[in-house]
């Protein structure tokens, strides 16, 4: 066989936008979301340029890039239908349209709850490899986000933009081929509502370590009553840490939240053991001296620690913050490219036009 008789299959390409129609159910400890998502997919069909819209046409014969939606994992409505459209000169293109609802993954970045961000994304590769098949985002059509249909409102804050990343993903069957997948994963982004945690957990644990302080106030000739003070104080923040583990899976790295817990509990820790260490000083004024001094130093430690921890937590997250509002800037900026002046007024007509597309022009075959 020649070089000629060899037959090289053309790389396709599929474009795709996708419509969060809804979102909720954010689940941190199980690491998914529940969502209703319009996928709106083309591709060039040549043999069919200059041709005519056909309902009836038998779309089986044609190419078909095969798309999944790779990090489902249970639906509940999975409709799938086909068009044929026509560019302003005539090139043909087959467009399939997906309304899916269902459970989807997500790996959740934690190292800063709860006053984390996270992404939310529709991941969508093939059964063709790259060398096949190239995925990209719809450069006509503007991928959109429905926020007022979001449901956990009072713990997330979800942003109004989509953004894609491209992927590609090596797959071995054998032990001598890889075989790399296109990957295109679309994203939003939910902001927690860290209220909750701040009033519930981080200022409890702040009322129970400081109680430590009130240690020093029984009379130092008592250090049974001094220690079984500090050892409650420790084992009920011990309680209250078994309590916080639920909120989150099963990670094995610490989030903010783990590091000021830990952090109470090393402090009553230490206060413990200094009750503990002061009954072996036998000079009654140099047993009082310490006591005091140690009284000042865990006071300045412990307030240093909490300014510390609020510094980082806000100049963290109000730089998040700033990357998220030049996301959305840079959406905004995409979109006036594609609509132009008519994107603000669009826009108060997005919510409305997009459930209407994410519907099939039929109803009874569903």
């Amino acid at each position: 066989m020649t070089d000629q008789d060899k037959k090289i299959t053309p790389k396709h390409t599929v474009q795709t936008r996708v419509v969060f129609l809804k979102l909720s159910d954010i689940d941190t400890v199980k690491e998914q979301f529940a969502a209703d998502v319009f996928i709106e997919s083309r591709w060039r069909e040549k043999s069919l340029d200059h041709g005519k819209e056909n309902d009836n046409m038998d779309f089986s014969k044609y190419w078909h890039p095969k798309l999944i939606v790779q990090n489902v994992i249970s639906t509940s409505k999975d409709n799938v239908w086909k068009k044929l459209e026509f560019g302003k000169n005539g090139e043909a293109f087959i467009v399939e349209k997906r309304r899916i609802k269902g459970i989807f993954t997500e790996n959740l970045e934690l190292q800063d709850f709860p006053f984390d961000l996270q992404d939310l994304s529709i991941v969508l590769t093939s059964e063709h490899p790259v060398e096949e098949l190239e995925i990209i985002e719809d450069d006509e059509h503007l991928s959109s986000i429905i926020v007022s249909c979001f449901v956990d409102e009072q713990e997330w804050e979800l942003r109004e933009f989509v953004e894609s990343e491209i992927r590609k993903v090596s797959k071995e069957f054998t032990g001598s081929k890889n075989v790399v997948y296109p990957f295109l994963v679309f994203k939003t982004l939910a902001m927690r509502r860290a209220g909750f945690f701040v009033w519930n957990i981080i200022l409890i644990m702040t009322i129970i370590s400081s109680l430590s302080f009130a240690t020093f106030a029984v009379n130092r000739n008592l250090p049974q009553n001094r220690l079984q003070l500090a050892f409650t104080l420790t084992l009920t923040g011990v309680t209250f840490r078994f309590v916080t583990n639920q909120q989150l899976p099963k990670i094995s790295y610490l989030t903010r939240l783990d590091k000021y817990i830990l952090y109470c509990m090393v402090f009553n820790y230490l206060v413990t053991t200094w009750h503990a260490i002061v009954t072996l000083i036998s000079d009654d004024d140099a047993q009082a001296d310490y006591d005091l001094y140690f009284f000042i130093g865990f006071a300045v430690f412990y307030a240093l620690f909490h300014i510390f921890f609020y510094a980082i937590s806000l100049k963290t997250r109000y730089f998040k913050v700033k990357e998220v509002h030049q996301k959305e800037k840079m959406y905004q900026e995409k979109a006036e490219k594609l609509f132009g002046e008519s994107w603000k007024r669009r826009k108060n007509r997005v919510n409305r036009r997009e459930r209407i597309a994410a519907l099939p022009s039929t109803f009874s075959r569903f």
